[in-house]
């Protein structure tokens, strides 16, 4: 047996060149908190926004990161979306375009009283919002 969480969240991480425009996108899109960034020397500067308990760090590195070239997000391995569970899917996919992202997928009812879409923040990270 491993271990049991010492909070109820997780959290995530991105690489970007420019933070700026992420951060502004979840703040604006999903109400996300700022938080004190950190500085690593030799490494970068970690911008923090809070989403409840969860934190999702965008770390701008000292050697921007080149761009991932993949033909969709589900074109590679590994973590590829994010899902918002948000309580006004409409309004949050109305705020996409305003913030700089890209709406993918504009809401549609996957099953009875669920609803989704997908949009692409300004770095092109998938983000599915969700509301029941």
């Amino acid at each position: 047996m491993g271990t049991r969480m010492a909070k109820p969240a997780i959290d995530v991480g991105l690489v970007s060149a420019d933070a700026g425009p992420l951060l502004d996108f979840y703040r604006g899109v999903a109400d996300f908190t700022t938080l004190d960034s950190v500085e690593i020397p030799n490494v970068g500067t970690v911008h923090k926004l809070a989403c409840g308990e969860s934190v999702l760090r965008v770390l701008v590195p000292a050697n921007p990161p080149q761009p991932d070239g993949a033909p969709s997000f589900s074109a590679r391995a590994g973590i590829r979306n994010l899902t918002l569970e948000v309580e006004d899917i409409d309004a949050a996919v109305a705020a996409v375009p305003a913030h700089g992202g890209r709406v993918v997928l504009p809401p549609f009812e996957l099953r009875p009283g669920r609803k989704v879409a997908q949009a692409a923040d300004p770095d092109g990270n998938m983000i599915e919002f969700g509301q029941d």
